[in-house]
């Protein structure tokens, strides 16, 4: 790679990788930007002695500001093209060229190392807010995108000529999507490489917080599509024209984004009113507090693992299940729960270690490890229990226990519901908000899959 490249790495509190992919980046130009955003670690001291240049933000200013500044500072040395990635080790600066070997092809794009090809490496929460982003913003943008949440990109440097978009600290993580619908507005579209999906052990944990972010990126998203009619062009460019051609046939599944869409349909034809009442039973089902002890088996289910532990949530699940054993010490236990995140131990195995320590008897406790959401543990605990024992207590958060609930009614299973206290109130409210939009989408599917006779979607969200 030759001087027409700059490279920009935003950076908040990255001492413990930046250092590597600095020197790693300065392989392929004499360019290297790192905007430091106000760090309260030494994310500029471990690189003051390279020749990378230091933009220093006073205070966190969020990443849209530190991108945007990197850009400005990248545009005096009149480079062709801006390469971006994080600062926190998810991106290999090795991959440069894979992304250049693309950029050659396509000269007048936005090149984008996509990692969703490699699913079992993403946290599964990340994936499918990925997921979710790409469907809106593929409608907005008119064409279909592989991974637009995805930081590690080359621009044409002549994108940014007249471009004006918000820096401000709520666009931090809106900036990359909305840059796109910008820039397939001028006519320049993206293509993605597929690269691997890199999670480093030292790394801090991501400031993407997926029900707010992908919240305020749906949010923008709707503003552009309301402002253009609803670009319906655009929704049949991105989903409908592609899934009509053989090369998409095989490999792409676009139930999930036909679901989506109507749902959000229903909720523009109801006024929001159909959205609003999936928010008030969520909120209704989670203030039950009636947990059965003379029901059984108990079904728990799982959650991400922290450092291979437990989080506050999924150990108050734990808890809920530890107070009904001690209650009733015949019931039997399953716990839910596959490999996850970057764990090295199953979600169940971890609960099933907690539980042992606290008391339990191992043999009245099974561990289901394979399924990485709600929907996956549902389908296969059938398999799970022996006979036809679905009579069950179902054990998770306050916030989640509506949509998992009604999903395990679908399978077959008469459902007592046990919420867990969600201690964090802020959490407590972007759950419901969140678990909203889920059911609707769920039940949307749920409705049109009966409606249609479409079985193959039927058999993959009910019994």
């Amino acid at each position: 790679m030759s001087s027409s490249y700059a490279i920009i790495i935003p950076a908040y509190n990255e001492a413990r990788t930046l250092r590597n992919i600095a020197q790693s980046a300065l392989e392929f130009s004499n360019v290297v930007i790192v905007v430091n955003d106000g760090s309260d670690d030494d994310t500029s001291g471990v690189v003051s002695d390279l020749p990378v240049i230091i933009i220093e933000h006073e205070h966190n200013q969020g990443k849209a500001a530190s991108l945007w500044d990197g850009i400005q500072e990248a545009r005096k040395h009149q480079v062709d093209f801006y390469v971006t990635l994080d600062g926190d080790g998810q991106h290999s600066p090795n991959d440069i060229p894979r992304l250049q070997t693309q950029l050659e092809e396509y000269p007048d794009s936005i090149i984008i190392g996509a990692r969703l090809a490699d699913k079992s490496a993403i946290p599964a929460k990340r994936y499918y807010a990925n997921r979710i982003a790409n469907f809106w913003l593929a409608w907005a943008a008119g064409y279909p995108m592989s991974d637009s949440q995805s930081g590690f990109r080359i621009y044409p440097a002549r994108l940014f000529n007249n471009l004006k978009i918000s820096t401000s600290k709520r666009s931090s993580f809106v900036f990359e999507s909305e840059i796109l619908i910008k820039a397939a507005q001028l006519g320049i579209q993206s293509k993605a490489v597929s690269i691997p999906a890199v999670y480093a052990p030292n790394a801090r944990p991501s400031h993407f917080r997926g029900v707010r972010d992908i919240t305020l990126i749906t949010l923008m998203v709707a503003r552009y599509l309301f402002m253009r009619g609803m670009y319906l062009q655009g929704l049949y460019h991105s989903t409908i024209k592609p899934k009509l051609l053989p090369e998409y046939k095989e490999k792409t599944d676009y139930a999930g984004c036909l679901m989506g869409l109507l749902s959000f349909i229903v909720i523009i034809i109801t006024m929001s009113i159909s959205l609003l009442t999936t928010l008030l039973y969520v909120v209704k089902k989670s203030r039950q507090n009636d947990c059965p002890s003379e029901y059984g088996p108990v079904v728990i289910l799982g959650k991400k693992l922290i450092n291979n532990q437990p989080d506050t949530e999924y150990i108050e699940r734990l808890e809920t299940a530890l107070r009904l054993y001690q209650i009733n010490p015949k019931l039997d236990f399953y716990l839910l729960g596959g490999m996850t995140g970057d764990a090295e131990i199953s979600e169940s195995g971890a609960g099933k270690k907690y539980l042992v320590n606290k008391g339990f008897k191992p043999d009245k406790i099974y561990t289901e490890e394979t399924s990485r959401n709600t929907l996956e543990n549902l389908a296969q605990l059938p398999e799970s229990l022996p006979g036809e024992r679905h009579n069950i207590v179902l054990i998770s958060s306050q916030y989640h226990i509506a949509r998992a609930s009604i999903m395990a009614r679908q399978f077959g299973f008469q459902v007592h519901v046990c919420p867990a206290k969600t201690i964090s109130a802020k959490r407590l409210g972007f759950g419901y908000i969140n678990e909203a939009f889920l059911l609707h989408w769920y039940i949307t599917g749920l409705i049109y899959s009966r409606l249609t006779h479409n079985n193959t979607l039927l058999s993959r969200i009910s019994r």
